[in-house]
């Protein structure tokens, strides 16, 4: 008997095959959506890692480009120093930038070892405190015991009342120190392996500048080959080139609203009595481009100045002309200078850092900014090509 093969029951059957096969890996994406994730984010996290020199070497050649071009120009115009040779007018530009900034981070370092490594008071320095420290330690074991016989030895009614506490609270400093010492160790691997990886960026990063013309041809090439000019590729390209330059107005913005916190902090503190003002001043200034952490920088270091002057009234003074400054700051420098530079209203600029610290953390705080005032330029246009004309 000849069974007859029927085309439309035969459809209906792949149909519902392709059905019953496409539910069945939606169900079973979505109990495994948890591995799923966690594995996809597991590659890119790795991916990431293995790529973090280069894009800290990105980041650092992005930074000091503009340092380099104004460099380059400088050397290429002018009559006296003017060097012909391309090659080696960008060679020199690149050097003279990294020298530059090198130089004050040097000075800088420099600066605190003599404001707080040189001298602590007329008569007092680290390396005197250092042998004493050593001495001490080296004559006193640490030890509940040791601990117990010295607080003994004060003969005091409070100093004993207290002494349980303090001998716990040393036994339990002691333990968690020695339970620790596989995680210190693991914390100085790490920070090898961060010493490694800024310094390969760091050689990395003079090639990107050095040969930034070649980089940007690369990249220009790959753009085309992926997009060859489609709609999708010019409105990537637009949205590029607007990141770029709202990211340049607003490190700009923060450059000088470092200038100023540096200024501002050094005169307060030259008032206060605070020595070696300049140096604290232009460490705060810095610091201070970090949101949040850069001003506690500047205070601790002040208050540090005070208390090593040898007149704890200092201290206060210190801390409150901190204070003063981080509120001329807060209130008038960081909405007016780091906002106009970007384009957003302070309201808008204090949202950012909020909702990027707590998306993201510290680099959330730094890249919000620059990024809510990107949003706001593509949304600008977006709306006046889309809603106005309508």
């Amino acid at each position: 008997m000849k069974i007859e093969f029927d085309k439309k029951l035969f459809k209906y059957a792949v149909y519902i095959s392709i059905t019953a096969i496409a539910i069945y890996i939606v169900f079973l994406l979505l109990f495994n959506i948890k591995n799923i994730l966690g594995n996809v984010l597991s590659v890119i996290f790795s991916i990431i890692s293995l790529l973090k020199p280069l894009l800290l070497a990105i980041v650092i050649a992005y930074i000091l480009y503009p340092i380099t071009k104004i460099i380059e120009n400088f050397l290429e115009n002018n009559k006296i120093l003017k060097i012909q040779k391309f090659g080696t007018r960008r060679i020199t530009a690149v050097i003279l930038s990294y020298v530059s900034v090198l130089a004050i981070l040097t000075a800088l370092i420099w600066g605190i070892y003599f404001m707080i490594g040189g001298q602590l008071s007329s008569n007092t320095t680290i390396a005197n405190i250092i042998s004493d420290i050593n001495l001490y330690f080296d004559n006193n074991p640490f030890s509940a015991s040791s601990i117990k016989e010295t607080i003994e030895s004060f003969n005091s009614p409070i100093i004993s009342a207290l002494q349980p506490y303090i001998v716990d609270g040393f036994n339990l400093i002691q333990t968690y120190v020695m339970k620790n010492l596989s995680n210190m160790t693991s914390s100085l691997v790490s920070i090898g392996s961060s010493i490694a990886t800024f310094f390969i960026a760091f050689i990395i990063s003079i090639y990107l500048l050095k040969d930034s013309e070649y980089f940007i041809s690369i990249w220009k090439k790959l753009y085309y080959l992926i997009f060859r000019g489609g709609s999708a590729g010019n409105k990537l390209n637009y949205i590029f080139s607007i990141i770029h330059e709202v990211f340049g107005k607003f490190i700009r913005g923060q450059l000088l609203e470092a200038l100023f916190v540096g200024v501002l902090s050094s005169i307060a503190l030259s008032i206060a009595g605070i020595k070696y003002s300049f140096v604290i001043g232009t460490i705060a200034g810095i610091s201070n481009m970090i949101p949040y952490v850069g001003p506690i920088v500047g205070t601790v270091l002040a208050a540090v100045m005070g208390l090593l002057s040898g007149n704890p009234i200092k201290i206060l003074y210190a801390i409150i002309a901190m204070l003063i400054v981080q509120q001329i700051d807060n209130q008038l420098l960081a909405p007016q200078i780091v906002g106009n530079s970007v384009g957003l209203h302070p309201v808008f600029t204090m949202m950012a850092i909020l909702i990027g610290g707590n998306v993201g953390g510290l680099l959330g705080m730094l890249i919000a900014v620059p990024l809510a005032a990107s949003f706001k330029v593509l949304f600008t246009t977006w709306y006046h090509k889309h809603i106005e004309v309508h």
